[in-house]
């Protein structure tokens, strides 16, 4: 019987091995900018280059999953919005679907699936009681896609909690997540000083809306994707031993602070405080902390007056109308208040008790509850509610293990604050079923795991 002989696997830690596939890579980059530069024709462009980087990617996606396709998923969470290519979701949704499979490949490989910790099945749990609401929801259409959306990111959490990763794993899909906020805060910008076309709620503030094909990221969801890569450079920034690192985490820094500045994000400009106290909260040097902040945040105040002007508005108008959306919205859920109106019922709630409240400022019909707390309450009762605060404090509370001194230390700090941040910025918009929240809880899930899976190791 002929044999035949088996091919020899590839070494990816080998650095000849890393360049080749990296130089395959460039290639198809640069053949699919020719093409499109030729023919004018960016889809052809996108596909010729897509054939030519398939083969590097698919030997990368398996067997480094965390950087291709999960890191690219990373970095391209703050463009969400406009990476829409039809009516089934966006690039980023893909690159999530593709990530989950390929690091479940990569565990059941490798034969090191963990046990799965509590915040999993609490997440699960959570994801049955909205599928079941869609039996009374009077909206099967909105609950049907919220549904999805919730499911298919808490199955992206439940995978990555259980698959095997290590502390350069996770400290690499952390440089992606800067690199990506970095980019997006970089091209916010850039929109903001070519594109005057893009003016604020009341037409004389102008505001950071990135624009697209008819596609635009919202300013408060565009600022609250920049937090956690706030946090994880401002960690950096502070542990860099290197004038290299140093100048590269301050200039990661200074352009976050200044595209959550510019989308005048009244949530997420405090959320960026919150995150520094809590920075300061864990250092040893508050004191200078605090001198070194308050002429930061003094400085940011006068270069972007409108942070202020925004501000005094908030009083005025009720935070745009928020506070009577919420008196709507505890209202209505008054009527339903253990298992509430059903995923994606929160509008047909608000128009039903629309009229019955009075409002000081009229946010007008079909609003959702602007609070991620109230939509839970509306939405899926007092049941999915303390279901979801039990979730997160369950994907939280692990970290506390991880003590001072440990070299996983910085991202716990980094993670808290983050986590922080976002939270405070979820009482005031829905994003439960954003990617930019899930993102955080996953790498607070996966912090744990590595904590939990090895010894306490020093900072160096």
């Amino acid at each position: 019987m002929l044999r035949v002989p088996s091919l020899p696997r590839p070494d990816f830690g080998d650095r000849r091995t890393q360049l080749a596939l990296g130089a395959m890579l460039v290639t198809a980059v640069c053949a699919g900018l020719a093409i499109a530069v030729g023919s004018g024709d960016l889809r052809l462009a996108f596909l010729f280059a897509g054939v030519i980087a398939l083969p590097p990617a698919l030997l990368f996606a398996l067997n480094r999953p965390y950087i291709v396709p999960y890191g690219l998923y990373a970095a391209l969470v703050p463009f969400d919005d406009l990476l829409r290519f039809g009516p089934g979701g966006t690039l980023t949704k893909m690159l999530g679907v593709l990530a989950t499979l390929f690091v479940l490949i990569y565990a059941v490989r490798s034969r090191r699936l963990t046990r799965p910790p509590l915040a999993v099945w609490l997440w699960l749990g959570y994801m049955l009681w909205t599928m079941a609401s869609l039996m009374w929801t009077a909206d099967q259409t909105e609950g049907m896609i919220v549904g999805q959306t919730m499911a298919a990111l808490i199955v992206m959490f439940a995978a990555f909690a259980v698959a095997p990763i290590d502390e350069a794993q996770l400290r690499t899909v952390c440089g992606c997540v800067v690199a990506g906020g970095v980019a997006a805060s970089a091209y916010g910008l850039w929109v903001m000083q070519h594109v005057p076309a893009l003016i604020g709620n009341d037409g004389a503030v102008r505001r950071v809306a990135i624009s697209a094909n008819g596609m635009t990221i919202d300013p408060n969801h565009f600022a609250n994707a920049l937090l956690f890569p706030l946090a994880l450079s401002l960690v950096a920034l502070v542990h860099a031993r290197s004038p290299r690192a140093v100048f590269v985490y301050a200039i990661a820094s200074v352009l976050l602070i200044a595209g959550i500045a510019v989308s005048l994000s009244r949530e997420a400009v405090i959320a960026s405080v919150l995150i520094a106290l809590v920075l300061l909260w864990f250092s040893r040097r508050r004191v200078l902390g605090v001198a070194l902040g308050l002429p930061i945040v003094a400085a940011i105040l006068a270069a972007v007056p409108a942070i202020g002007t925004r501000m005094s508005e908030a009083f005025a108008t009720g935070g745009a109308g928020r506070m009577s959306i919420w008196q709507v919205g505890i209202a209505a859920w008054k009527a339903h208040p253990i298992i509430g109106w059903g995923e994606g019922g929160s509008f047909d709630a608000y128009d039903r008790y629309y009229l019955r409240v009075y409002q000081a400022y009229n946010a007008g019909w079909s609003r959702p509850p602007h609070n991620s707390a109230l939509t839970a309450l509306v939405d899926l009762g007092v049941i999915g509610l303390l279901l979801l605060v039990a979730a997160v404090v369950a994907t939280v509370l692990p970290l506390r293990r991880i003590a001072r001194g440990d070299s996983l230390y910085d991202l716990r700090v980094a993670v808290t604050a983050a986590l922080v941040g976002i939270l405070f910025s979820s009482f005031f918009i829905d994003l439960t079923n954003y990617k930019y929240l899930w993102l955080v809880l996953v790498a607070a899930a996966q912090l744990a795991s590595v904590a939990r899976d090895r010894e306490p190791r020093p900072y160096r």
